[in-house]
């Protein structure tokens, strides 16, 4: 086999010309994309062959993989708060009245879909006349201090004190005082700046990031204390006081699944059958585009059912955000949807089955792929999440094009056609409507909910 006889090919431009040309042509595509890298990496780009798009409609899925922020939940708007918040930190500028935040026609676009690396090192160079390296070291080391302190990730763990010795504050990491007040102090994002000011005030000069990365490393430890500070506060029950909070109504979750995805999942897993027939009148109503119930929708719906029930399809989360995050997201998702299965008309005795199948939510997902199986410097629109997405659901080669992948960024469907998804699906949000989608085999405006009812999730009916 090829992959024994030699480790790589050593080709010339002329030779890598030709190369590309035959295996394009042996894979049956003529499109390619150039990925580009993160600044410390010396090449620019990686080149990628885009798999081909399978013709719709299929007659069967073996697969789905699906994103998760934006996709799956809604927690984009406080990845989203998590950036305005590293932003206000290293500016100094922590009030509406000093600076309105992110922009929603020059930011927001950049700081969507691809890794929370490159989020920071575009934003940083937007706002790099506006730096305040005194408070950047401030934030950063209460920053720090929270993470080592509270975080039990072994590998968030190791990257802080990485960052901190790459920024000069390693001698911080060795002090006394610090290690005491790690051990035995009581910290926490309200009494955390107060714990840290001594530390500040002693090891603040010190401070100096010897290189771009270093710097975005430090400003990304911020994002994370933020994020990560709130989603400890949802793990432990206090989801509605911070929605309260933060959006002004403790009836909006800060974390909750995307319309449509509890009734999504429960179908393509094999669990409804023609009990589930009202289930469709709920995803007409929850249509963005179309709330008026169509004839069809009902027959589609069971069709739907009954095609699941006799091949149910492997599912697996592919996100860009660590381990940390996506456990404690989709946790609170599942609890969600289980919450919310109480309400569906369906049979008693329906509602009981979905609601054991939905009690752990580990045991739901036959892929679970996050930013902490890679590296920042191959997330999205990189191939590896969606690649190691296949290894994990044991999908043989020959049922790639049969897998769809389900994104609501450009990156996301570049990384899902490079790794060799058959069908892509972009689903545009408030969020991301001003991304690039035109490499998606369909782009579905109306959410889950269209590509279920007014699709057919582009099975052929």
């Amino acid at each position: 086999m090829e992959y024994m006889a030699e480790v790589a090919k050593y080709l010339s431009v002329e030779e890598a010309a030709q190369w590309l040309r035959e295996t394009a042509a042996a894979l049956g595509t003529d499109e390619l994309v150039a990925v580009r890298n993160l600044g410390f990496i010396p090449h620019p780009r990686d080149l990628y062959l885009l798999s081909p798009q399978t013709p719709l409609p299929l007659d069967t899925i073996a697969a789905f993989a699906v994103d998760m922020d934006g996709t799956s939940t809604t927690t984009e708007p406080l990845a989203l708060h998590a950036l305005e918040y590293m932003m206000r930190c290293v500016t100094n500028r922590m009030t509406p009245a000093q600076w309105p935040g992110l922009d929603a026609q020059h930011d927001i676009p950049f700081v969507i879909g691809n890794s929370n690396f490159r989020h920071t090192e575009f934003l940083l160079q937007r706002y790099a006349d506006a730096l305040d390296r005194p408070a950047f070291c401030a934030r950063f080391i209460e920053a720090l201090l929270w993470t080592l302190a509270t975080m039990d990730d072994r590998q968030r763990l190791a990257e802080v004190r990485l960052n901190a010795r790459n920024c000069g504050l390693a001698a911080l990491l060795e002090d006394p005082q610090w290690l005491h007040t790690l051990r035995h102090g009581h910290i926490t994002d309200e009494t955390c700046a107060a714990l840290a000011a001594p530390f500040i005030q002693q090891f603040g000069a010190q401070f100096a990031p010897t290189i771009a990365s270093a710097e975005v490393s430090a400003a990304l430890d911020i994002y994370y204390y933020r994020y990560h500070a709130i989603l400890h506060k949802i793990r432990r029950g206090h989801a509605d006081e911070l929605a309260a909070a933060l959006l002004g109504d403790s009836t909006h979750h800060l974390v909750a699944p995307m319309s449509g995805y509890g009734v999504f999942l429960c179908l393509i897993k094999g669990w409804l059958d023609e009990r589930a027939a009202p289930l469709a009148g709920l995803l007409r109503a929850a249509h963005l585009k179309d709330k008026t119930a169509r004839a069809s929708d009902t027959a589609t719906f069971v069709a739907l059912c009954r095609q699941f029930q006799a091949r149910p399809a492997k599912v697996a989360l592919v996100t860009a955000s660590i381990a940390f995050e996506a456990h404690v997201v989709m946790k609170e998702v599942i609890r969600l949807v289980r919450a919310e299965v109480a309400t569906w008309p369906v049979p008693t005795a329906l509602r009981r089955t979905l609601r054991k199948h939905l009690h752990d939510y580990h045991a739901i997902f036959d892929g679970f792929v996050t930013a902490s199986d890679a590296s920042e410097a191959r997330l999205k629109p990189h191939r590896d999440l969606y690649s190691i997405s296949f290894q994990q659901m044991a999908i043989a080669r020959d049922e790639y094009p049969h897998c769809m992948a389900i994104e609501d960024t450009e990156p996301g469907i570049l990384s899902a056609r490079a790794a060799g998804f058959g069908v892509t699906i972009g689903l545009p949000n408030h969020d991301t409507s001003r991304q690039n989608y035109a490499k998606a085999s369909r782009v579905v405006h109306g959410g889950l909910p269209e590509l279920v009812l007014d699709l057919a999730l582009c099975l052929r009916q």
